[in-house]
């Protein structure tokens, strides 16, 4: 719009004045040099040349100084008024911001005094029929008919529960363990294990074997070198370990909803439990009291004295 503005009353733009600038400047190199050259020619003919061309020359010198003059006046002109276009600009841009700041202020206010009253009595009204309800459930559940599961209240899916161990499956398998071990060696080792008969010179033998019970030995290869083994028997189960879980409070005893004016009843304080939940909700909202008039009174402070010119 400014631009629009300045053209219409023929002003330039900064940008426009910036080219503007560069061109004179040009212009004056150009006529910088137009005058050495005249004064080279000048000096260099002083000697040879008679008096009507030595004033031929001269007043090439003249003209050539004139176009400088010319040149250089009107670079400062241009100067001055880019100059005061940038400061012309900087405050339309200053004017600008302000009376979008200024619109954008009024525009949230009407639109925080027309939704926020709305958004904040849903949410009252909400947790209101949270309470209610959850007060219903904790009754029903201290009275609940022989044989019903306790009813969980409207905000059990907001926590993470605690989970415990459970096990899926369970079998008996036979595997390669150390000698001597309660455990099965590593699943990428089991299957490197190359069995050897029984009394090899040198065998270590687990303390679970008998006659009545013989075990079968081996040798691992592991990264760190040959490992003895012996097959034993394992019951293996397929378990679900325990996962620990996040418990969060009710809503209501989080949730802040301060009023919309100063003084006025907050629609929503953070409560202690679903009861006093339950009571907040039953409460009144008061609106802010009328402010009373103000009256005036004095004020005292020494004044000087005033001195007599007598």
């Amino acid at each position: 719009m400014g631009k629009i503005l300045n053209k219409l009353m023929g002003k330039q733009s900064s940008a426009d004045l910036a080219a503007a600038i560069e061109k004179a400047k040009t212009e004056l190199a150009q006529a910088e040099a137009a005058v050495a050259a005249a004064v080279e020619q000048y000096d260099a003919n002083l000697l040879t040349a008679d008096k009507k061309s030595l004033r031929g020359f001269l007043d090439a010198k003249v003209e050539a100084q004139i176009d400088v003059d010319t040149a250089r006046a009107r670079l400062e002109r241009l100067t001055r008024e880019h100059e005061a276009a940038l400061e012309s600009e900087a405050a339309d841009q200053r004017q600008r911001r302000y009376d979008e700041a200024k619109a954008a202020s009024e525009a949230a206010e009407k639109r925080l005094r027309r939704e926020y009253p709305k958004a904040a009595l849903a949410i009252r009204e909400l947790l209101a029929e949270v309470a209610a309800a959850s007060l219903a459930v904790q009754s029903a559940n201290e009275h609940r008919p022989e044989g019903a599961p306790a009813l969980l209240e409207p905000e059990y899916s907001r926590s993470q529960h605690r989970l415990y161990r459970e096990v899926i499956s369970e079998d008996v398998v036979e595997m390669w363990a150390t000698i001597d071990s309660a455990s099965p060696i590593q699943d990428e080792y089991q299957r490197t294990v190359r069995a050897h008969a029984k009394g090899r010179r040198g065998m270590m033998r687990d303390r679970s074997e008998s006659d009545e019970n013989p075990l079968l030995y081996g040798t691992a290869q592991t990264e760190h070198g040959p490992l003895e083994v012996v097959r034993k028997r394992f019951r293996r189960r397929k378990v679900l370990p325990d996962f620990g879980g996040y418990r969060v409070g009710p809503l209501a005893t989080e949730i802040v909803l301060p009023p919309l004016d100063a003084a006025a009843t907050p629609f929503w304080k953070p409560a202690n439990d679903q009861r006093d939940a339950a009571n907040q909700a039953a409460s009144e909202l008061k609106p802010a009291p009328k402010r009373p008039e103000r009256v005036a009174e004095f004020e005292y402070s020494l004044a000087p004295r005033e001195t007599s010119n007598v």
